[in-house]
């Protein structure tokens, strides 16, 4: 073989290697990208779903959930359901009415008696509250609901199924997706009634709705649609919109790329639906038409490079790697959502603010500007426990995640709060470089909580929250070894008021002998309403003596204020001083009897056990 030959077969020979090799490395390429390929799919629609389900959705539930139960198990239902008093009625009506404009979402709010009748019910039809008039109440007790709700016990939580609000019989226009939630309302483990509230879920449903990747689809146990791309579609079953199932779901749940999550451990109703993520044809296609193209690319570019290099073997040696990535767009999208949606900062370890998300911006007031550089308190609220940021501080300091309730204010002073998690990040030292923090608003729920706890009338604590809080200092009291008095004061002659001036007198007295009372005390004792005239303080750390001496200041200081309308009043004060054996029911026993005494002896006294 001359030199020419060699040249030549040695030049084919080189071309056809390149080219085997370069067609089994495209092909194998291809097959590991694509491979790749699906299991990001997989994991992000996995991410996704979790996302829409154990955040977005199980939060809004949760937060429904939470809003039935502090109202249908308040005091003041259960009061209002075994006697009906009118002004029970009143406190009610106004509970619910803060209720109502406290969450924009509430569009109806009931409660009903044991045998099905309304007793109130108050609607929001397009942000126009109204309280139904007695003559326009119904009878629910041939309905359905009310027949399920009337045989669960105390702890349940029924959720209706998720429909469309009809009004005279037909679908509102525009549509509003609705939920209702309620629960059997009991007086010493007898039925005494239920509560109902109606929720406007046109917004949970349209942030379930929004996927970058993923068509998205709500679908109940009968094969209707409750949530379909196309809003046509969505509650076909009450549009009347005919929507056959195997058009979208030809081969059912067994399509590639497509992935299907059950509510039931969320919604406890009679859909039993099922969340479903279905990979859009045009991404699906775009993906890999990208990565096939790559490919020919490749190997057409390596044939070629093959051929240069079987001529120029022995001089020109070349290497080549290319690779190419479509997805960083779609991923910044998924970004920007967390941004918009989702409160999240990033803090130096001494607090220092690097950055925070739009929702963030929007929740504080501030701006992006006047955030990065400052330290997280600006944000910080002057009356929050600083035993809250103590335990805070060390728990992240000391490389642990911490979660609970802050109270923050406003650019504007007003108070937010924000359910948070904080998250330690390590540099490569393994020494924690920055903070993450991730947060949810949760100031309307804090809202109905303070409902819970605080007398409407007085602004005072009520019997339930001054139980607890006295209870709790109790035995910090018995822990430490310090001391701890009662008082309790009762109005003398308070019916009289009642009998001669009205109702509207008695409460205008019981208001400025709260003031009165609030404006003699110090910030560490704790004041409650009792009930009817009967009002009681815990005096924390202090002892017997010093308590009749601030029963006599609170006596003579009523002694000498002239009401308003009704003039002169009198209090008679019975005190008791926590002893060794004592809980909060002997201490009330005790200044109960103490009261007695002082009342039998004339009242306007103070009388110590």
């Amino acid at each position: 073989m001359n030199t020419s030959n060699f040249n030549k077969f040695y030049t084919i020979y080189f071309i056809i290697f390149g080219v085997i090799i370069s067609m089994v490395g495209a092909s194998i390429g291809y097959l590991l990208d694509t491979h790749r390929l699906i299991e990001r799919i997989n994991s992000e629609a996995k991410i996704i779903a979790e996302y829409k389900i154990n955040t977005m959705m199980k939060l809004e539930i949760e937060s429904i959930d939470k809003t039935v139960q502090l109202i249908g198990t308040s005091k003041v239902a259960n009061d209002f359901l075994m006697n009906q008093d009118i002004h029970l009625k009143q406190e009610l009506n106004q509970m619910f009415l803060a209720s109502v404009n406290a969450n924009h979402k509430i569009m109806q709010i009931r409660i009903l008696d044991k045998n099905g009748y309304e007793l109130i019910r108050i609607n929001n039809k397009k942000n126009k509250i109204n309280m139904v008039k007695e003559s326009e109440l119904q009878d629910k007790s041939d309905r359905e609901y009310f027949k399920i709700i009337s045989a669960m016990d105390m702890a349940s939580v029924w959720h209706s199924k998720i429909d469309l609000n009809v009004e005279n019989g037909k679908v509102e226009v525009p549509c509003i997706s609705t939920l209702r939630a309620g629960i059997p309302i009991f007086k010493d483990d007898e039925f005494i009634g239920i509560f109902i509230i109606n929720f406007n879920i046109n917004d949970l449903l349209i942030s379930l709705s929004q996927s970058s990747f993923f068509e998205n689809y709500i679908i109940d146990k009968d094969e209707n649609y409750i949530l379909h791309p196309n809003d046509k579609y969505s509650f076909n079953k009450y549009k009347k919109t005919n929507k056959p199932f195997d058009e979208d779901f030809p081969k059912g749940f067994d399509e590639e790329f497509l992935y299907s999550y059950s509510l039931d451990n969320i919604l406890h109703n009679d859909d039993k639906a099922i969340l479903v993520l279905k990979l859009k044809k045009e991404y699906h296609k775009d993906l890999f038409k990208q990565y096939l193209h790559t490919a020919l690319f490749v190997l057409l570019v390596t044939i070629i490079l093959s051929v240069f290099m079987g001529i120029y073997a022995s001089r020109i040696p070349r290497k080549f790697h290319r690779a190419l990535v479509k997805t960083q767009e779609k991923l910044e999208e998924f970004t920007a959502i967390l941004n918009n949606y989702v409160i999240t900062s990033k803090t130096k370890p001494d607090s220092t603010i690097i950055d925070v998300s739009l929702a963030f911006i929007e929740s504080s007031g501030y701006s992006r500007d006047e955030l990065i550089g400052q330290k997280m308190n600006i944000i910080k609220h002057p009356t929050q426990e600083k035993s809250l940021y103590k335990n805070l501080w060390e728990t992240i300091l000391s490389g642990k995640s911490w979660h609970g309730i802050i109270k923050n204010k406003k650019k504007n002073d007003e108070v937010y709060w924000l359910e948070q998690n904080i998250i330690p990040l390590y540099n490569n030292n393994n020494k924690i470089e920055y903070f993450v923090s991730i947060g949810i608003d949760v100031t309307s729920k804090k809202f109905i909580e303070e409902i819970a706890y605080i007398d409407t009338l007085t602004g005072i604590y009520n019997r339930r929250m001054f139980f607890k809080l006295a209870e709790e200092q109790i035995k910090l009291t018995k822990r430490y070894g310090s001391d701890l008095s009662f008082i309790l004061i009762d109005i003398d002659h308070f019916k009289d008021v009642n009998d001669s001036f009205g109702h509207q007198a008695g409460d205008m007295v019981l208001k400025e002998l709260t003031k009165l009372i609030s404006d003699n005390i110090r910030e560490s004792d704790i004041f409650g309403r009792y009930g009817g005239e009967e009002f009681i303080l815990v005096c924390p750390q202090t002892k017997k003596e010093d308590t009749i001496k601030l029963a006599e200041k609170l006596r003579v200081a009523v002694e000498s204020y002239q009401f308003k309308t009704v003039g002169k009043k009198t209090i008679s004060l019975g005190v008791s001083s926590l002893g060794e054996n004592d809980d909060i029911e002997t201490l009330i026993k005790k200044a109960d009897e103490a009261l007695y005494v002082a009342k039998s002896e004339g009242r306007n006294k103070v009388v110590a056990d």
